[in-house]
């Protein structure tokens, strides 16, 4: 006979959401910085914050699956245990809805040019601009 397993050690779909948003909502400023030899992502930080919630989500789910059935003295494959983490995930993204967008909304990036202001390519452009800054620091 089958026994029925908690795998989620009574974490409801709900409970797992809560614990996905508060992780994602953990940080909401960032800073960039834009390499001018790389190409230019907008999202790059807070994308790559996104993705890291999103995989520790799934990783905390797998780690529940393993040991209840382990507690269980059920022994689940790879296999087995991938397909349930995807089935909760599929669940939990029901609920999120546009909870990701709405922390998009939220985020703040400070974006940051690594380059010094006259550390131009043309040298022209360079001592106007070291020109300038030298005015400036005289009256200010």
């Amino acid at each position: 006979m089958k026994q029925d397993i908690d795998y989620f050690n009574g974490m409801s779909t709900e409970d797992l959401h809560q614990r996905f948003l508060q992780k994602l909502y953990s940080k909401t400023e960032f800073i960039q910085y834009n390499d001018p030899d790389d190409f230019f992502d907008p999202e790059q930080e807070y994308g790559n914050h996104i993705t890291k919630c999103i995989d520790e989500e799934r990783d905390f789910i797998r780690e529940l699956i393993r040991s209840s059935s382990a507690e269980a003295g059920i022994e689940l494959t790879d296999e087995q245990i991938d397909e349930k983490v995807q089935q909760k995930r599929e669940q939990i993204n029901k609920l999120t809805g546009s909870a990701i967008e709405d922390y998009i909304e939220k985020v703040s990036v400070t974006y940051i040019d690594p380059i010094p202001e006259c550390n131009q390519k043309n040298s022209a452009i360079q001592w106007l601009c070291r020109f300038w800054k030298f005015i400036k620091s005289i009256f200010i």
